[in-house]
């Protein structure tokens, strides 16, 4: 096992403290029996775990980084989720699906990549009709981009904060610490060294409040 790879499943212990948020945006859709759900940019993987767990339906996780679709892949076979969770290796800006393939469009995290509108506009025809898409995104014009989502097929039916003090209490605090760990335990791992410098990064942004370290979910229901 690769340092960066150690470190990525560790990280991933501390990014599960923030899945009942997860299961709480999951708690605002109707119950179904066994929903098609698209996991838009599902990185190793811990929000995909966790939907095959409450959903009890069928995932399949997009994401271009294969040493984080490696763990996913491990997980799926250390939890026994073979029929539940697929792989596909692709990038979101080339990402292509017959229409009305889903019920449900999970994008946690995975937005900024297209940016807010043209998500919503090139996501909407993988829907089934009144489907569902949940996004997770930063806390940023949030008011605006509630504005604008009938305008893309949407409407709107719930949408809730997880503020910067609980990101620092529940993610970002331990996060630090494991860089430490990390640091000292792989000093001249330049593979390594590069992601912990851009964590790091990350994590002084959010200190010095050059970046939005609060967020908020959004469910929406295709029209």
């Amino acid at each position: 096992m690769s340092s960066l790879y150690e470190y990525r499943i560790e990280k991933d212990h501390i990014r599960e403290h923030l899945n009942k948020y997860t299961k709480k945006a999951f708690s605002l859709l109707p119950k179904y029996q066994t929903p098609i759900i698209l996991d838009i940019g599902c990185g190793t993987g811990v929000a995909t775990v966790e939907l095959a767990k409450l959903s009890k339906g069928h995932i399949t996780g997009i994401d271009i980084d294969e040493t984080s679709l490696n763990i996913l892949q491990r997980k799926i076979k250390e939890k026994g989720l073979e029929n539940q969770i697929s792989i596909i290796k692709d990038s979101i800006l080339t990402l292509d699906f017959p229409e009305e393939s889903f019920d449900i469009i999970w994008a946690e995290g995975s937005l900024f990549v297209l940016g807010y509108e043209n998500s919503l506009k090139k996501w909407r025809r993988f829907l089934k009709p009144n489907g569902f898409l949940v996004t997770h995104d930063e806390n940023r014009d949030i008011s605006k981009k509630l504005e604008v989502i009938s305008k893309y097929g949407f409407t709107y039916i719930s949408h809730f904060l997880i503020l910067d003090r609980l990101w620092w209490i529940e993610y970002y605090i331990p996060l630090e610490r494991l860089i430490q760990e990390f640091q000292s335990k792989y000093p001249n791992d330049p593979e390594l060294r590069n992601e912990l410098q851009r964590d790091l990064i990350e994590i002084d942004n959010c200190k010095s409040k050059t970046v939005v370290c609060s967020s908020f979910f959004a469910v929406l229901q295709k029209i």
